[in-house]
């Protein structure tokens, strides 16, 4: 008698909490389809305890590990859901090919997922968008730039600008709202002489970049519209200005642009236009599949500085030191798997010359301190003649901070032209072995890079005329 009574109470428990486990499902779909995937995460673990071959499970945990950061736990779920032809698994494995770099893979899975789209009447334009991003990158990946990184640091991203020890004839760096008043976030650059800043701020929640002069009477003018890339939409933001006055360094997250979230673009303003010319993505390995901004050149110790989120946690960031190269030089002797580590910088030693590690370390500790690099005054940096008799070999030599100025304008548009000349001879390169379809967006990109060195031929011998009246002033 007492077993039946102990048989009909666990039956009465078994038909009380089948409805319970069924609502919960219920429960953790719904959150699921609102974006939520924490909590469902556990309920969809349990239920395939008992349905571990159940495609729809296997995908909506998958889909789980993958949005709470366990992107390598959620790939054999997803293809378990991928067998059965869910649509959304070729999504997500699409996206973990991504985030390693497998841009071939991942074209394959973003074409089966445009595919479904299309069979089950869905819209594709997310999924050509994502197509297009990864042709992009694998592109990119291929023209990864030899760079020597010579350290990291992981900051808090609340204050990661604290960490750029920027030399003080670069200018300085800020937050927006420690020179103005408000509540907006956004870094500020501030010009050595201290009477121009820029920044990014907010209209309608989408930042785009602003200046300001500082006026006869201490005070700073009205915000005046930096116009990078007006014409498309997205944010800009993290501006930085080089001290020739005209070449911009800033970020943008435009989908049709940038390869992951945030990348960094270069541009430089056309004088005969007063103009930004169309910006360049700085490519691999500055930009990422993960948010990548705020490069800072420091001319003075000749390092760079850029921020990126690749593989950190959200509340961190991850800044590079790295030398700048004067001419852009390509892995064109690698293989794309072995391009791979340089691009992701999976370890900054790598990137190293043999013999130099003991001078960046001294570099390093230039840059940390502040101590100024010290020249050889024998050793000539340059040759300008300023009159019959007067030629200056350091920049310390000069007397005029405008005719400084100047003269550095005109060999920052030398680095350019040799950057753009380079550009040019591997298009045409590209164009000889090309398909036909392939030649006309080539000759495109080739007439493009004449008309800019057209452009920018004549302008260092006018910056250096220019320096010269200065100076003899």
């Amino acid at each position: 008698m007492k077993q039946i009574k102990y048989t009909i109470v666990s039956l009465i428990l078994l038909f009380v909490a089948l409805p319970l486990s069924a609502q919960t499902l219920e429960e953790a779909k719904k959150m699921y389809k609102q974006g939520e995937y924490v909590q469902p995460k556990e309920v969809f673990r349990k239920q395939l305890k008992s349905r571990p071959n159940d495609a729809q499970l296997n995908q909506w945990y998958g889909v789980c590990l993958y949005e709470t950061g366990e992107a390598e736990k959620a790939e054999p779920y997803l293809q378990k859901a991928a067998k059965k032809k869910i649509q959304d698994s070729y999504l997500y494995l699409g996206k973990i090919a991504f985030d390693n770099y497998n841009f071939t893979q991942a074209k394959e899975y973003f074409e089966q997922y445009i595919e479904a789209l299309e069979k089950n009447k869905g819209d594709v334009e997310k999924g050509e968008n994502l197509y297009k991003r990864v042709s992009r990158c694998e592109s990119m990946l291929r023209r990864t730039e030899k760079v020597q990184i010579i350290d990291s640091i992981i900051v808090a991203r609340e204050r990661f600008l604290d960490s750029y020890k920027l030399s003080h004839e670069c200018g300085s760096l800020s937050y927006f709202s420690d020179i103005f008043k408000g509540d907006e976030e956004g870094t500020l650059y501030k010009n050595q002489r201290n009477d121009k800043v820029l920044y990014a701020t907010p209209t309608d929640s989408i930042y785009s970049i602003k200046m300001r002069n500082r006026m006869n009477d201490g005070n700073w003018s009205e915000e005046i519209p930096v116009e990078v890339i007006a014409d498309v939409e997205g944010n800009k933001a993290y501006p930085y200005l080089l001290s020739d006055g005209l070449t911009l360094y800033f970020a943008t997250d435009n989908d049709s642009l940038s390869i992951g979230g945030y990348d960094i673009f270069v541009t430089r303003k056309n004088l005969n236009s007063d103009e930004y010319l169309s910006p360049s993505n700085l490519g691999m390995p500055f930009n990422s599949t993960a948010n990548d901004y705020m490069m800072v050149i420091d001319e003075y110790h000749n390092v760079g500085w850029f921020a990126t989120e690749r593989n950190q946690p959200s509340d961190s960031v991850a800044i590079y030191i790295y030398i700048p190269n004067e001419i852009k030089e390509i892995y064109s002797d690698l293989s794309l798997d072995s391009i791979k580590p340089y691009a992701q910088i999976t370890s900054i030693s790598q990137t190293w010359l043999e013999g130099e590690e003991q001078n960046y370390k001294q570099l390093l500790k230039q840059v940390y301190t502040e101590i100024k690099p010290i020249q050889n005054k024998e050793e000539a940096d340059f040759e300008f003649i300023i009159i019959p008799g007067v030629t200056y070999t350091k920049y310390t030599q000069f007397k005029n901070s405008k005719a400084l100025e100047l003269y550095k304008l005109a060999e920052g548009v030398e680095r350019e032209i040799a950057n753009q000349q380079a550009t040019l001879k591997e298009l045409r390169t590209k164009y000889a072995k090309a398909t036909p379809s392939q030649k006309e967006k080539l000759a495109e990109l080739i007439l493009k890079a004449e008309d800019n060195l057209k452009t920018l031929y004549p302008q260092p011998e006018q910056y250096r005329n220019a320096a010269r009246r200065e100076e003899v002033k």
